[in-house]
């Protein structure tokens, strides 16, 4: 709904005086208040601030100028007790939606100091509630209360100087204006204070006195001001996660207009009022975040911080200007990233020359965020290096918080970063140094501590290919989060605080910022990981990874879980929590989920695909196109390249053509070539060259036979047994290899098919009862894999061995199952065609159209690729299957409207599928494309 504005539209910003205007000049015509359903609020409100990018990490701090409140016989000047001031009618913000979850059974974490609690500081609609009452100012000639002392931890205290009497306005109501007719004052020549002000304090002239009407205070303009931009503020970030689930442009225009107004507030309060220090320093952070999270003006956010860190060494308000420190790192990390870790480095040593320990640690951690953002191998070092020194910095001082937070971290990034053989070992040894403080006191309270150290274990074991382990150390992680449903240490906006020492820092000597807070005695660090919602769905993931390998021997527990993990994704795009937060978290919240959404649904795909359920994996693949046609350029290289593998257009994946260095990238490259050597070792393929497979498995050979992925080793050793099969040692030796790796990985699959070559190599046609026992050995591994492609191959295997040892009926009865386990299968017609389509450029035949279009695509013929979608493009009826080429797949089904990256994947896909085989008929889209082809070419 459109938002109002407060105080019924009588005070906009545009009609607010400053209170250095000369005089008070009533308007003569009646002045109608503005429409309540607007927002023009003046040409020049927000014409200065463009839209934002969708990158910022931090949430907006609330009310960082706001004063506490205080008590009535402690205010500094003589407030007018005639009325108590109007009350400024906020916005009430939306309903939290803390429903439970129930858990059945994740760029990427981020650790970095939080600046973005919106409890911190109180509002500055507080301060109004405790001004006196009308009641107690008319009994003023009662003696006054004994004074208190004021309480303590008071931050920030805004102290309003009384107004000099040549700055007093007439305060005249509404009705006075419209009624009582007022003359113009004449003109006068403008004196300052400094030319007013005499040596003798009897010749000093005395201003003018305007007597306030009865019963109406003078406003405090810029305590109303910093009020409308809470206002302002705050109704524009309660739309925050809707309008970054919608991306309406019509209130995405509004958010940004409420968004400028209450910086042109604050601007005007910056600009026109002298502030006390403290004051002036949090209105000057609060004014720099929204310009860093919410407008691209990073060189006049650097100003601004800039002035205001002079101002707090000035006077010795450390914890603001660290907090400035930390907001200017990351406004120099957008421009210069370079120059921000520089920045960063400073201030850790000034830091460790004052012992601050507890900003060293927030220090530290911001450099291990700002390093981990980089792919540099010198970045990840000095990330390392970093969370080292916390680590051992924690450890003297007592912070075991903060020594189990920065050791699981370092288990994290080693397990990521690092290419070499040792990182699990010295991930396990961090996590080892983690284990050994979590049972204290004060860490079993903190649901994110525990559950970042099982994931990480369980990551250990995943990587290190230990199958029991990883399920036992999986049972253990869904006890912890089952009994961590509902916990009240789940924030919203996924922060969470860490004690920290006496030792390290007094309670008293702290002033409560965003990212130290003081609670019950003891000094809180915020950090901020995920919130609930997305921590339980990526233990849903990855208990479908742990899981994989027993899928199809479990009743397909890893289906379940994931499932479960896409309807909990699917029900927050569809009602999303409503989090007062900036447009541009909420924005980057949402892209995390539907990267985590599409990384959900490619283990869907292999898992259906590994039991040869192509209907399930060609839906799902349906829906994996349209969720990164959402995501536009944010999918990331790795995701894409599993997307093209799925859909086995091992051609387009550039990452096939040289081996990476670092995992998974690396793992990503050896796959997509063993799988290029099938292609081109297959005799019906048109690309066919038994050499050219040779020659690709001879490049990654070096990698794959001391990769410590076993997965890779038995892939490799299966298919280089199956292609070089000349020396019979040496194929034996590469089954042996391949066998062993796959019984300790427990994949049923890879050992199937290799009981299978083995049962066909050596005892096919041989009479005897090893022959028979080998065949059965195949098809049992392959009913144990639930892969109906192998049950019947191995059947027929099975069929044709019992066949030449006498036993028909036996036999007759296999085939059978054979030919029921080949109804389950799409239709596969493609390799046995005959080669009837001769190429429209050269002499070579075909078993099909589509294969002779990627002998054209390869541009070894008359045309090329990109020659062959201009042809398309240019054909009259092309807008039914071709998109543009703007598009990442430009081609398009007309009747299921499956998206594909090549025009011969298309045709592929008509060949293959029976309800789409129509369109390449004389009469339709297609096969008038086919002739118009082939006159062209």
């Amino acid at each position: 709904m459109p938002y109002q504005p407060p105080h019924d539209g009588q005070y906009p910003p545009s009609q607010l005086h400053s209170p250095h205007s000369q005089s008070f000049q009533p308007q003569q015509q009646p002045r109608l208040p503005p429409p309540q359903h607007q927002h023009d609020f003046g040409q020049h409100a927000y014409a200065a601030y463009s839209k934002p990018l969708a990158h910022p990490q931090d949430n907006l701090p609330a009310s960082l100028y706001a004063p506490q409140p205080y008590p009535p016989q402690q205010q500094q000047h003589q407030v007018n007790r005639n009325y108590a001031p109007r009350a400024i009618q906020a916005r009430p913000p939306p309903p939290a939606n803390n429903a439970p979850l129930h858990y059945g059974g994740a760029p990427h974490p981020q650790y970095y100091p939080v600046q973005s609690r919106n409890d911190t500081y109180p509002s500055p609609q507080q301060y109004s509630t405790h001004l006196p009452s009308q009641s107690q100012a008319q009994s003023q000639s009662q003696p006054p209360p004994p004074p208190h002392p004021p309480p303590p931890q008071v931050y920030p205290q805004i102290i309003m100087p009384p107004q000099p009497a040549l700055h007093q306005h007439r305060s005249v109501s509404a009705v006075q204006q419209r009624d009582t007719p007022v003359p113009k004052s004449q003109p006068k020549k403008s004196h300052s204070l400094k030319h007013l002000r005499s040596k003798s304090p009897t010749k000093m002239p005395q201003p003018q006195q305007h007597p306030a009407a009865s019963g109406k205070p003078e406003i405090d303009y810029h305590t109303l001001l910093l009020s409308l931009a809470d206002e302002y503020i705050d109704a524009a970030h309660s739309q925050g996660t809707a309008l970054a689930v919608a991306r309406e442009e019509a209130e995405t225009d509004e958010y940004y207009k409420l968004i400028a107004t209450g910086l042109a507030c604050l601007e005007a309060v910056l600009k026109e009022w002298k502030l006390q220090p403290r004051t002036e320093a949090l209105v000057r952070l609060r004014y720099a975040w929204i310009l860093y999270e919410e407008t691209e003006n990073d060189s006049q956010a650097e100003i601004v911080l800039s002035k205001g860190v002079d101002l707090c060494e000035r006077n010795r308000m450390y914890d603001l200007k660290y907090c400035m420190q930390q907001l200017l790192a990351r406004i120099l990390y957008k421009s210069n990233p370079k120059a921000a870790m520089k920045h960063v480095d400073g201030v850790i040593h000034d830091v460790e020359g004052y012992r601050h320990t507890a900003w060293e640690y927030a220090f530290r951690l911001l450099r291990v965020t700002l390093s981990l953002s980089s792919s540099s191998q010198q970045d990840t070092a000095a990330a390392i290096h970093n969370l080292q020194k916390v680590t051992s910095l924690a450890s003297r001082s007592g912070d075991k918080a903060v020594l189990v937070v920065s050791s699981v971290i370092e288990a994290l990034v080693r397990l990521q970063h690092s290419s070499n053989n040792d990182s699990i070992e010295h991930a396990q040894r961090a996590l080892a140094t983690a284990r050994s403080y979590q049972l204290d006191n004060k860490l079993l309270g903190i649901p994110q501590i525990s559950t970042m150290i099982q994931m990480a274990d369980i990551c250990c074991s995943l990587l290190d290919y230990d199958v029991k382990k990883s399920s036992e150390k999986l049972h253990i992680l869904q006890k912890v989060m089952d009994q961590k449903i509902g916990d009240p240490h789940w924030q919203n906006d996924g922060s969470f605080s860490i004690p920290l020492s006496h030792k390290t820092i007094s309670p008293s000597g702290v002033e409560p910022t965003d990212i130290l807070q003081v609670q019950n005695g003891n000094v809180l660090l915020t950090l901020r990981w995920l919130p609930e919602q997305d921590l339980y769905a990526l233990c849903y993931f990855l208990s479908s990874v742990t899981l994989t390998a027993k899928n199809s021997q479990d009743g397909h527990k890893s289906e379940k879980y994931l499932n479960e993990g896409l309807k909990m994704i699917r029900s927050k795009f569809k009602n999303p929590q409503e989090i007062s937060e900036p447009l541009a978290s909420a924005t980057a919240r949402i892209k995390w989920r539907r990267a985590l959404y599409c990384n959900m649904l490619l283990q869907l795909i292999f898992l259906a695909c590994a039991r040869t359920d192509w209907a399930l994996a060609r839906q799902t693949l349906k829906e994996l196109r349209s969720t990164t046609s959402e995501l536009q350029d944010s999918v990331d290289e790795a995701t894409t390249c599993l997307m093209e593998y799925a859909t086995t257009d091992i051609r387009s994946q550039p990452v096939h053509q040289q081996v990476c260095p670092q995992r998974p990238r690396r793992d990503t490259a050896i796959l997509a070539a063993l799988n290029s050597a099938l292609i081109l070792r297959d005799p019906s393929r048109p690309s066919h060259s038994h050499s050219a497979a040779s020659k690709v498995l001879s490049t990654i050979e070096p990698y794959c036979r001391v990769s410590p992925n076993k997965y890779i080793q038995a892939a490799y050793f299966l298919i280089s047994a199956t292609t070089h099969t000349e020396s019979t040692i040496q194929t034996k030796h590469d089954l042996h290899h391949s066998l062993q790796a796959a019984t300790a990985i427990n994949n049923s699959q890879v050992t199937c098919i290799a009981l299978t070559f083995m049962s066909w190599k050596y005892f096919r046609g041989v009479i005897g009862e090893q022959s028979e026992k080998s065949a059965k050995a195949a098809r049992a591994m392959a009913r144990k894999a639930d892969d109906k492609l192998w049950i019947s191959v191995t059947e027929d295997l099975l069929a044709a061995t019992l066949d030449s040892q006498g036993k028909s009926g036996e036999a007759r009865a296999t085939r059978e199952q054979a030919d029921i386990a080949l109804l389950g299968l799409p239709p596969h017609m493609i390799t046995h065609l005959e080669k009837d389509q001769q190429c429209f450029g050269c002499d070579r035949m075909f078993s099909s159209f589509s294969a002779m279009l990627i002998h054209l695509e390869s541009g070894n013929c008359c045309t090329s690729r990109t020659e062959l979608n201009s042809i398309v493009a240019d054909y009259m009826d092309s807008d039914q299957y071709f998109r543009g080429f703007h598009q990442f797949f430009p081609f398009n089904c007309p009747d299921c409207q499956t998206e594909f990256r090549h025009l011969s994947s298309l045709y592929q896909h008509v060949e293959m599928v029976p309800e789409c085989r129509y369109l390449d008929n004389r009469n339709n889209c297609l096969g008038e494309l086919r002739y118009h082809l082939q006159y062209t070419l």
